[in-house]
């Protein structure tokens, strides 16, 4: 019985909520532009103020049988009288309409909202765009919600509206920016002497290893600039390596780099710190790096680290230039890229892919 009555209670207050809200009409919209359809930005213009429940709204078939019935023509109705006998008609309490004009490399959107109890236009927008018309649909939205004084997001009001914005809209009409943090895998494949040691037993300083090592990682990346098509963007990438042979090879790479916000395309270069097991050798007189413990160093040759596995553990630097391009299927990117290590003996080359969704 409670429950019952608890139900009715709520029945009741949404009709009277309902039959409170004020009856909207949106009447017209106008364009100096052939590129937007004024039919289209006008049904635009009501949906996108049905959306937030603040008013009753009145269909366009119904508002096209009763402007017929009156011989008002609505494409052409955007005076305030003509506005305010349309609304009469309808037997509403506002009326409005709206304009897109093209001015130079500018839009300009105005909204109007007519009071037919006072015959007075109470509320009105006017909004300065940059021109990129296939965004119509938000600035409707962003003058809509300051209309029915709804806060906007700033961001995106900045870059349909800012010239001097890097992630201005003209130049990147997606607003966001490609971002492709997310895990890699890959592999890294060794040559010349790196290749050599890899393979050699563990007993002559080798890794008894396959010269080429799976690898994993994680790459975060930070956009500091982002005008035209084009971004510029650090990226951190720290990745294990060595994990399918048994060995555990931490490095870091910090690159610099710049990406294509359109297709992925992107190139990037930047220092990379490695760590493995090295020790101290010299070059013999048949030209092979040995250890002065296995070989005594009868000329005083000069010593320097080399890649050996009895070694202890140091750091490297290398550099890494890498290039790259995304694969994208709905929300998924697919970035997949190819790098080259250079090094005297040390040349390395290899390739990455991962993935990640767009928000």
């Amino acid at each position: 019985m409670k429950k019952s009555i608890l139900t009715l209670t709520m029945v009741v207050l949404n009709l009277l909520v309902f039959a409170q809200s004020p009856k909207l009409a949106v009447i017209s919209f106008d364009a100096n532009d052939k590129v937007l359809i004024t039919s289209e930005l006008t049904e635009l213009l009501r949906i996108e103020i049905s959306k937030h429940n603040k008013y009753e709204m009145i269909d366009r078939y119904e508002i096209a049988e009763a402007l017929s019935s009156a011989e008002i023509i609505s494409t052409t109705c955007f005076s305030k009288s003509c506005l305010t006998k349309a609304g009469e008609e309808l037997g509403v309490q506002w009326a409005v309409s709206g304009s897109a004009d093209k001015i130079g490399d500018a839009l300009f959107i105005r909204l109007r909202m007519l009071n037919l109890k006072t015959k007075a236009i109470e509320k009105e927008v006017v909004r300065e765009f940059l021109y990129i018309p296939e965004k119509i649909n938000t600035m409707i939205t962003i003058c809509v919600n300051e209309m029915l004084d709804i806060p906007n997001d700033q961001v995106i009001v900045n870059s349909l509206s800012n010239r001097e914005s890097y992630e201005s809209a003209i130049n990147n009409p997606y607003y966001q920016t490609l971002n492709l943090s997310g895990p890699r895998m890959g592999y890294t494949f060794f040559t010349g002497e790196a290749a050599r040691i890899l393979q050699a037993p563990k007993e002559e300083g080798g890794y008894d290893a396959f010269p080429a090592f799976f690898q994993m990682g994680y790459q975060f990346e930070k956009q500091y600039l982002n005008e035209g098509k084009w971004q510029a963007l650090f990226e951190f990438i720290p990745l294990v390596s060595g994990l399918d042979q048994g060995y555990f090879i931490p490095s870091f790479t910090i690159m610099n780099g710049i990406r294509s916000n359109k297709n992925g395309l992107e190139f990037a270069i930047g220092p990379s710190v490695n760590f493995g097991t090295e020790t101290k050798k010299y070059e013999n007189a048949d030209g092979e790096w040995v250890r002065p413990e296995d070989e005594e160093n009868i000329n005083n040759e000069p010593l320097e680290f080399k890649a050996d596995s009895r070694g202890q553990v140091r750091m490297k630097t290398y550099v890494v230039i890498a290039a790259g391009y995304s694969l994208k299927s709905g929300k998924l990117n697919i970035p997949i890229n190819a790098f080259v290590v250079p090094s005297r003996d040390n040349f390395r080359f290899g390739f990455s892919f991962g993935f990640n969704a767009r928000k």
